[in-house]
């Protein structure tokens, strides 16, 4: 019998990876593709000069891809930036050495950037890449972006775009908005072959990738944050690194300095002050997020609304206050919970967002793996933070824990022939992460201690720490007081003088809470399950699904407000509170 700290915490762990997954979609390349399709909008540009090019309208600077069921103002201003496509055109030409651009393609919108293929006169070709207000921090996010390809590609070896040219102040240049002018890469995005290649190929490419993981994993900087050229951050720390062979190097054309993390700046966290890096010690950077969580819950305007969470009358109803007690035992408790082993603690560079359509293939030969792209927002961080399995191998279904190996069911041959083939394939793609896990277990065993890690019940108060701005904290709290009674992490004599120590005095309060937000759990899940493909993650649709699913969650307000508001009062607070509504 499962606990309801435990129930309530795999629930939350699982919504969480849920999001991760859809948000790993949202945040693909802008080059790529949209059920399939690759779709660019073309504007010719003259031969002679820059002048000619014709007027390419609003849609080159705003967001077209998707629509946002609430608050669709603000969130497309938030991508929508304007700049001057000519001077762009002939930046990236100089850049090249051709004498003109002659066309700019759009590509589908990305959630935080803009990006365009540029085609020269001499048929040479570039992809420019241009920030959103949404991407992160002016100036620093462009910079880091840069500095983090020119290491990975020239110091580390691994396939990342090269740059041409770049700016990161946008009131410096022409173009009149922050760029990235870079190579377009050869291949093909991994997602367009994945699905018809057999399993051997698979792992071909798994292992080529989680060589690249190992080269990361065995890359040790002495701050944790982000990387950038010295000359943009001359305030950072000294770039000093021990690589794989164990040699501790120096490398003055780079610097450490403020992290560009996504979760550093989503949900509002981009706009309030806090302490951002660099860091010298694990303890340091994980304290950081803690207090960053504080200050934005006692900063900004409005708490964001939960997607993970139906909340209002008769489920959980989150406070400042209540936000404020977890963050705060949060931060009584993260220098216990954070791992003493050095290979665990490590600052790495890893890239976090390697799904199908970030990692490119050869079309010809798709074992061979071609490059990596969409480099925006990486961190030096710890390697248990860092550590994932690439975003490709996931898959829906049951999750094998340590090495597990799958295998069919006994009742195989019984079953019908689609049934059949429903069940080998989730079966190839348990053996991939299975084969995957085997070959980290023995050949890279500082990523092997990092999933273990991330297995135990210490490592998801860290996790969901990371989020108390937005959701998890009445899960948080349960889960805590259920550690610290079990004393499972070995806690026990040095809480005696903390804040949390004493949580057992509330314990009816945190776990009425836990059962509360449970429910509220259950329900946003019935709501994703009855809409199906109109569910808006994330808060965006397809345009012509947007009517459609605002008429489908009109309706299912009524059916909420039905069962769990019982008063008038009730009745305004879901209102007030339902989260696909401005």
């Amino acid at each position: 019998m499962h606990s309801l700290a435990t129930k309530s915490r795999g629930l939350f762990k699982n919504a969480l990876q849920t999001s991760d997954k859809y948000a790993s979609r949202c945040r693909k390349h802008p080059c790529l593709i949209w059920s399939g399709v690759q779709v660019m909008t073309t504007r010719r540009m003259a031969h002679s000069g820059r002048s000619g090019m014709s007027p390419l309208g609003e849609s080159l600077f705003s967001f077209s891809r998707g629509r946002f069921i609430c608050n669709e103002r603000q969130e497309m201003a938030q991508r929508y930036v304007r700049f001057d496509p000519e001077e762009l055109g002939a930046v990236a030409a100089s850049a090249i050495g051709s004498r003109s651009c002659v066309s700019l393609e759009k590509y589908p919108d990305g959630m935080y950037n803009k990006a365009m293929l540029l085609t020269m006169c001499d048929g040479k070709q570039a992809v420019a890449k241009i920030p959103n207000p949404n991407a992160g921090q002016p100036y620093l996010t462009t910079a880091s972006e840069v500095a983090t390809m020119d290491f990975m590609r020239n110091t580390l070896g691994i396939p990342a775009p090269k740059v041409y040219a770049w700016c990161n102040d946008a009131q410096e240049t022409r173009v009149g908005a922050e760029y990235i002018v870079m190579e377009k890469v050869e291949g093909v995005p991994l997602d367009t072959v994945y699905g018809k290649m057999p399993v051997e190929d698979r792992f071909a490419v798994t292992k080529t990738v989680s060589n690249y993981q190992k080269t990361w994993a065995s890359t040790a900087f002495e701050s944790y944050g982000g990387l950038y050229y010295a000359q943009d951050c001359p305030h950072g720390d000294p770039l000093r690194f021990t690589d794989r062979d164990g040699t501790t190097r120096e490398d003055a054309k780079f610097a450490i300095g403020p992290t560009t993390g996504r979760d550093w700046n989503d949900d509002g966290r981009r706009s309030i002050r806090f302490d951002r890096g660099p860091w010298r010690r694990a303890e340091q950077y994980l304290r950081a997020i803690g207090e960053r969580e504080l200050s934005c819950v006692e900063q900004l305007a409005a708490l964001p609304k939960s997607q993970l969470t139906l909340c209002g009358p008769g489920t959980y109803q989150p406070t400042r206050d209540k936000k404020v007690k977890a963050i705060n035992c949060y931060l009584d408790m993260v220098d216990l919970a954070t791992p003493t082993e050095d290979a665990l603690r490590k600052a790495c560079l890893w890239h976090c967002d390697l799904h199908s359509e970030n990692v490119f293939v050869n079309p010809l030969k798709t074992t061979e793996v071609t490059a990596i792209i969409d480099w925006q927002s990486t961190e030096i961080a710890p390697l248990f933070v860092q550590a994932r399995q690439p975003h490709f191998m996931d898959y829906e279904g049951p999750q094998l824990l340590g090495t597990e190996r799958p295998h069919l069911p006994m009742d195989y041959e019984q079953l019908s022939l689609a049934e059949q083939a429903r069940v080998r394939s989730l079966f190839y793609l348990q053996s991939l992460r299975a084969l995957y896990r085997t070959l980290m277990q023995k050949s890279a065993p500082e990523i092997w201690k990092s999933f273990e890690f991330q297995e135990t019940p210490t490592f998801d108060l860290l996790l969901f720490g990371r989020n108390l701005l937005v959701d998890g904290e009445a899960t948080y709290m349960a889960h805590l007081i259920e550690l610290l009674e079990s004393d499972s992490a070995g806690w026990i004599h040095s809480t005696k003088d903390r804040a949390i120590g004493s949580l057992s005095c509330e314990k009816e309060e945190i776990m009425a809470d836990a059962e509360r937000a449970l429910r509220g759990m259950d329900a946003m899940q019935g709501i994703r399950d009855r809409l199906g493909d109109l569910f808006p993650e994330r808060g965006v649709v397809k345009p012509e699904q947007y009517e459609l699913t605002k008429d489908a969650l009109r309706q299912v307000k009524e059916e909420v407000v039905a069962e769990f508001a019982h008063t008038d009062g009730e009745k305004a607070v879901w209102q007030a509170s339902w989260p696909f509504d401005d």
